[in-house]
């Protein structure tokens, strides 16, 4: 019920797929993944998409609980629990239906064809509900300003909650400082991959109809909290 030497793990270990070797794992009856850095990684990976679940819980996005593992060999591994489980009344655990945005538009995560106004509305279309949309709004702030740009169609995923019939957008994962083709996001900002700015964010707001001021308060908030919190990840060379 506990991890112990994730060190020897690390070193055992395979991949549930993604950019780095990770591992599943079971803390108190619970579902973890536990990410291992890279070989291209920096020694403080672990240590920083923590720092980035820390700083997005801050800026209102909605994601499972996170730690920072100790490690011999590294600033620690960064884990999650996962959010695509659900324990029931007796004790049993059921997988909870999901499907990624690639899955939805039938499209490769490896080609950048998306752009936040269409998950703005594909949101809208599957979840109704405007609580959905803002949540994939402040997720969209987030990930312009932390510089989260490997921001593809697999990155978003939708929930179903099969006893209220309805679709909820998942928990956020996979933020952390990241670049994608050509340095730009993934996914453009009304149009912009290189070098998205609040009136690109304004932009997408007003496809799904959010009121301008609001959203302009709601990115200027994200904003500063990531300038205080991730500084220092996002002006080193």
């Amino acid at each position: 019920d506990t991890v112990e030497n994730l060190d020897e793990l690390f070193r055992l270990g395979g991949s549930s797929g993604g950019a780095r070797p990770k591992i599943l794992t079971k803390i108190k009856g619970e579902d973890w993944i536990i990410k291992f850095p890279s070989p291209a990684d920096r020694e403080d990976i672990g240590r920083q998409e923590y720092e980035y679940s820390v700083c997005a819980r801050e800026c209102g996005i909605e994601m499972t609980e996170t730690r920072l593992f100790p490690s011999a060999r590294c600033s620690g591994y960064f884990g999650t629990k996962r959010y695509d489980r659900r324990k029931l009344s007796d004790g049993t655990v059921e997988r909870v239906h999901m499907l990624s945005v690639a899955a939805i538009l039938e499209t490769s995560h490896r080609i950048p064809n998306l752009d936040y106004e269409i998950l703005m509305k594909l949101t809208l279309e599957l979840t109704k509900s405007y609580e959905e949309i803002e949540k994939m709004f402040r997720l969209m702030c987030f990930n312009v300003f932390a510089h989260n740009r490997d921001d593809h169609s697999q990155n978003f995923t939708f929930l179903y909650k099969e006893e209220e019939d309805r679709w909820t957008l998942s928990p956020a994962y996979d933020l952390t400082y990241s670049n994608s083709l050509g340095g730009e996001h993934a996914t453009t900002v009304h149009g912009n991959g290189r070098n998205p700015g609040i009136e690109d964010i304004l932009e997408v707001a007003k496809t799904v109809g959010i009121d301008r001021k609001k959203a302009r308060h709601t990115a200027l908030q994200i904003q500063e909290c990531v300038r205080q919190r991730l500084s220092k990840y996002l002006t080193r060379p």
